[in-house]
């Protein structure tokens, strides 16, 4: 139970939505014939001219310079780099009131629209965490947005000091002094990767000798940015879509960096008012007491299951004294906790809410069917041609043979997409590699990684290793890559090595550094996406969060008391360890945001990140402000369903005019009766559809 916890503390972006964990769902749309040919002819053709002419000439503001740079890959099937998407960096003052001292980078990625008329006003992605970046998910990001891109350009930016923006905030030689994991790693086994505090300390340390002043890895400075950013660009008038941490850096826009802000999407909000790390387990009760409130208002589930919530938290403790021996093994409390709370994510298959009351009932009498169907993946149960053809009724038979045909061309269609988009991928992918001019460099890197596989023993290895990361600490150069070869290979291995490197040019240097960074990545990633969780949650938050503050939260929640427990003593370490970096407060960040700005509020009545009562608690501060809750929606109300894509379509292009909601009663769940059938769902109301 605790460890999923921690998974929502150190949400990476957000809703696990924009995480690397989760996959690229992109794929090739039906009738895309045209569309992948003129791929493949824009992929295959020589270089032209470029398609974003600002990027090419430095940005729109002198004040902050725009570097192109090739875009992380993979990027989407039907995406054209450097026609309909474009990546770079943008050069922006460490301290935005101090335009002449340092500077930091922000990478950023632009995806056009997809109109030859497009709206001139662009929307800006704010991403989660904080700590979480979202331009290495190239792929993802394009479908995510694909129908607020139809007549608006979509810009996305890691935020300072995270991830592709994060090279001030990284800890190379923090991280080359830790490698009992890395050792493990290249041996083949896969270990946890854990850093002590005193290497939290040494990483402060070191960023602050390479002369960042971590004061200024804020919110305030990262609304600056915000503006920076879409100046650079071109978009003196943008919108704002942003999500979890994202939605916090949208309300500091909307008070200290208004200008040019057309309209804002806040989705999953969390507020600066809230102590959001002391109600920690406040979301996760919001969205358990959503599900036993939505079954009370259906009839049918009602009688069927009266007293609902009693009866959970009962079989919480029940099962936690006694574990329930199943075929799939013990179940205890954690695991049934976590059975349910997992609707928070978008990748999960939707529907498991309909099974809750009656696993519940279930497991009272000790039965597991319902409990097995779903550890098995078999419930909710998934749609599929089968399925369908078995469920229709009345058909003649000409009718039944026209539909199995429909649904056969329809799967040997995704197949087909599939194919074109794996083909795709590999067509895009060996071209870069063709263009690449590093190719000595890849060699070497494959090379040299033999050579370690061949090294005698643990400690060897790690000595190896120690050295081969700290190269990334200084300037990349021909003669470091020769002292490391000749202090840990000798004989035939050292030579040929040594022969690699001197037919190495700059790029093939550059190269071999860049992939010892991405070959390392998730060692840096567990330090510094710690790291950057606390630049800024212990900084600007502290002051109004304390573990005393989360013991009072807690003690008026009705939830297990021994998930009260693992949460306490997680955020008591974690608030612990903000005293290494101290508190930077800021006079009326933490008062509620009014702003006359037109805003859109998204909450969602699964989500165990952000609590649904958020969402209507910030809408009300804002002059302008409207809330909408989603029924069977988790964390990033925008992945769950077309209602919520559809709905933030229609405030981005009419912010002022009223909006039909009236798709979220469809969201409303139907609940599985003890008889397998089920239930009405709760009565109708009539009337008018329900606008905000």
């Amino acid at each position: 139970m605790k460890k999923g916890i921690v998974r929502y503390i150190f949400a990476g972006a957000g809703l696990a939505l924009l995480s690397a964990a989760a996959p690229a769902q992109a794929s090739v749309v039906p009738g895309a014939a045209d569309r992948v040919a003129a791929l493949v002819q824009a992929l295959t053709a020589p270089t032209g001219p470029a398609a974003f002419p600002l990027i090419a000439a430095g940005g729109a503001d002198s004040r902050y310079p725009v570097k192109a740079k090739p875009c992380r890959r993979p990027i989407a099937p039907l995406e054209i780099e450097g026609q309909t998407i474009s990546c770079g960096t943008v050069s922006v003052p460490v301290d935005h009131d101090r335009p002449g001292g340092p500077r930091i980078d922000l990478e950023f990625i632009i995806y056009r629209a997809r109109s030859l008329v497009p709206a001139p006003d662009a929307v800006v992605h704010l991403h989660g965490g904080p700590g979480g970046g979202i331009v290495e998910n190239v792929a993802l990001t394009s479908v995510y947005f694909e129908k607020l891109r139809a007549r608006r350009d979509i810009v996305a930016f890691d935020q300072r000091g995270v991830d592709a923006s994060g090279a001030s905030t990284r800890c190379l030689k923090t991280v080359a002094e830790n490698l009992e994991p890395v050792a493990a790693s290249l041996a083949g086994r896969k270990v946890p990767v854990d850093f002590p505090e005193a290497s939290l300390k040494a990483c402060i340390a070191e960023i602050k000798a390479a002369g960042l002043d971590i004061r200024f890895i804020n919110t305030e400075q990262n609304a600056r940015d915000v503006q920076a950013v879409m100046r650079a660009l071109g978009y003196p008038t943008f919108n704002v879509y942003g999500i979890s941490y994202g939605t916090k850096l949208g309300l500091e826009v909307m008070r200290t960096a208004p200008e040019g802000v057309r309209a804002v999407v806040l989705d999953s909000v969390a507020p600066p008012h809230i102590a959001t790390y002391d109600t920690l387990l406040t979301p996760h009760a919001e969205a358990l007491g959503n599900t036993f409130r939505a079954c009370a208002a259906d009839p049918q589930c009602a009688a069927a299951y009266p007293d609902l919530e009693r009866r959970f938290l009962a079989m919480i403790d029940t099962l936690n004294a006694k574990p329930l021996q199943s075929l799939q093994g013990p179940i205890n409390g954690e695991i049934l906790f976590g059975i349910i709370d997992m609707r928070n994510d978008y990748t999960r298959p939707r529907g498991l809410t309909a099974y809750v009351p009656k696993l519940i009932a279930e497991l009272e009498k000790g039965e597991t069917k319902t409990l097995a169907g779903i550890l098995e993946g078999a419930i909710p149960p998934k749609l599929d041609a089968r399925a369908v053809l078995a469920g229709a009724k009345g058909l003649s038979p000409d009718e039944a043979a026209l539909a199995q045909l429909a649904l056969q061309s329809a799967t040997q269609a995704d197949a087909a997409q599939q194919s074109a988009t794996l083909a795709l991928r590999q067509l895009e992918a060996d071209r870069a590699q063709a263009r690449n001019p590093a190719m000595v460099g890849a060699l070497f890197d494959a090379e040299l990684g033999r050579a370690v596989r061949q090294l005698a023993g643990k400690d060897a290895v790690v000595a190896f290793g120690r050295d081969y990361l700290a190269l990334r600490a200084a300037p990349p150069s021909a003669a470091a890559l020769e002292q490391l070869v000749r202090r840990h290979f000798s004989g035939d291995v050292g030579d040929r090595l040594l022969a690699q490197i001197r037919l190495m040019g700059d790029a093939d240097v550059a190269e071999v550094i860049r992939r010892a960074n991405a070959d390392n990545s998730v060692l840096d990633k567990k330090l510094t996406g710690d790291l950057e969780l606390m630049l800024y949650m212990c900084q600007e938050d502290m002051d109004i969060n304390s573990i005393e503050g989360a013991r009072r939260v807690n003690a008026g929640l009705n939830m297990p008391a021994g998930l009260k427990k693992d949460v306490e003593k997680t955020l008591t370490a974690l608030y612990g360890r903000c005293a290494l970096f101290g508190k930077q407060p800021r006079a009326g960040f933490h008062d509620p945001v009014t702003s006359p700005v037109p805003a859109l509020v998204f909450s969602g009545t699964l989500d165990t990140q952000t609590a649904t009562s958020w969402g209507p608690e910030t809408a009300r501060h804002l002059a302008n402000g409207r809330s909408v809750v989603f029924p069977e929606t988790g964390h990033g109300a925008l992945a769950f369903s077309a209602c919520a894509q559809d709905i933030g379509v229609a405030f981005i292009e009419n912010p002022t005019a009223p909006i039909d909601t009236g798709c979220t009663k469809a969201l409303q769940p139907r609940f599985v009766l003890p008889d397998g059938t089920l239930s009405a769902g709760p009565a109708a109301a009539e009337g008018a559809r329900p606008k905000t």
